[in-house]
């Protein structure tokens, strides 16, 4: 990758600082969110703190300094800006406590992890209810199955969805993809895709496994890709229907939006201004999008110039929310046509503005705010 020379210090994980700045680098972002022993939502991924506690255990002052309440995010103004004034989109993943904690039932009482989301979910929503921000600009998800009945007992204007194939919350990383095993050889995307759509779920948020690994093509049912005959299956089948993937790696990064899918990545370095793929990166598709012609303009650009054009194309394209009708209108069409989006043009009209996109549009997010940097051995 070719690399800038701007001196830039990758601010920690699900931190408010690392939040904001993806928001405003490009089309949203992703966040965890635990629930700590006083009812507060705060901005946490791992089981463990990095001092061996689990957050469920803690009150907020106990917490670590590192994290922080999710009420602290939402005062930031920036960050609310680009939310529900320029079309960028956030994803809340709710974690689950770790069953040895003793919390939500503990290791064998489904009914209790129910009752954990429900909770999780009705503070969401007070702490969220003075946003106006527009229906098609966040989901909340989660891996944990009774993510879907609880949001259907909390009264929420907010969007559900479930991560799949179920990865448990806690051990290694490899002890968990061993145990997901099974689920990935006997779920493809596609028919991971039918289930969402069963649930009525607004997108799909899946692994890269499923359209770039071994899972691609030994998962029962009908394989999928992001090349070729694959893709083209992809395209037909989806019909439009939003897909999330993670990581969005630097040379999958631009495959993955070229196929009308959004991608989550870890890599929001201001000195990544080249994939791996030889491409110019652009970091908003959904929220600065680029015509054919920008796009081909800066495709065409010699990789030792790719900064600087970067840096005039930031500054000369304009955004989603400074478009006029007619121009977001025109975006839209070309991208149903291009990627055989199912619904008709009424219903997409009626859901963009200056501050809202089709929930089918491709984006680049954040993940975890600038991407994920610390690990304590726990998922």
């Amino acid at each position: 990758m070719n690399k800038g020379g701007e001196d830039w210090i990758r601010p920690r994980e699900n931190t408010v600082e690392a939040l904001v700045y993806g928001m405003k680098e490009c089309d949203g972002v992703e966040l965890d969110l635990r629930l700590s022993e006083d009812d507060r939502l705060v901005l946490h991924h791992d089981s463990k703190t990095e001092f061996g506690d689990y957050p469920e255990c803690l009150t907020l002052d106990e917490l670590p300094d590192y994290v922080e309440p999710i009420e602290d995010l939402l005062a930031k103004k920036d960050f609310i800006k680009r939310w529900t004034d320029e079309g960028a989109f956030t994803c809340f993943e709710l974690k689950s406590p770790h069953p040895s904690s003793g919390k939500a039932g503990g290791w064998f009482n489904g009914n209790e992890r129910e009752k954990h989301m429900m909770k999780m979910i009705e503070i969401l929503n007070e702490a969220l209810e003075p946003i106006d921000f527009p229906n098609s600009s966040s989901v909340i998800y989660s891996f944990e199955p009774k993510i879907i009945s609880a949001s259907k007992k909390v009264n929420s204007k907010l969007k559900f969805s479930r991560l799949r194939p179920h990865i448990r919350s806690w051990g290694s990383w490899h002890s968990q993809r061993i145990i997901a095993a099974p689920s990935f050889l006997l779920n493809s995307l596609p028919r991971l895709m039918e289930k969402q759509r069963i649930e009525k779920s607004p997108m799909l948020p899946c692994s890269l496994q499923y359209l770039t690994g071994i899972e691609s093509n030994i998962s029962l049912g009908r394989s999928v890709g992001l090349q070729g005959k694959k893709l083209e299956r992809l395209t037909k089948l989806r019909k439009g229907y939003p897909v999330y993937v993670w990581p969005a790696k630097s040379d999958s990064e631009r495959m993955l939006l070229d196929a009308g899918l959004t991608g989550l990545t870890d890599d929001l370095s201001p000195n990544t201004v080249t994939l791996k793929s030889g491409h110019a990166r652009w970091t908003k598709p959904a929220t600065q999008p680029l015509d054919e012609e920008q796009r081909r303009e800066l495709d065409q650009t010699p990789i030792e110039q790719h900064q600087s054009r970067i840096r005039e194309m930031k500054r000369d394209v304009s955004p989603w929310h400074e478009l006029s009708d007619s121009e977001r209108i025109n975006f839209i069409s070309n991208w149903k046509k291009k990627w055989l989006w199912e619904r008709e043009m009424d219903s997409l009209i009626k859901e963009i503005s200056s501050c809202s996109l089709p929930w089918e549009t491709p984006r680049l997010i954040g993940h975890r705010g600038t991407g994920k940097s610390h690990r304590n051995g726990s998922s």
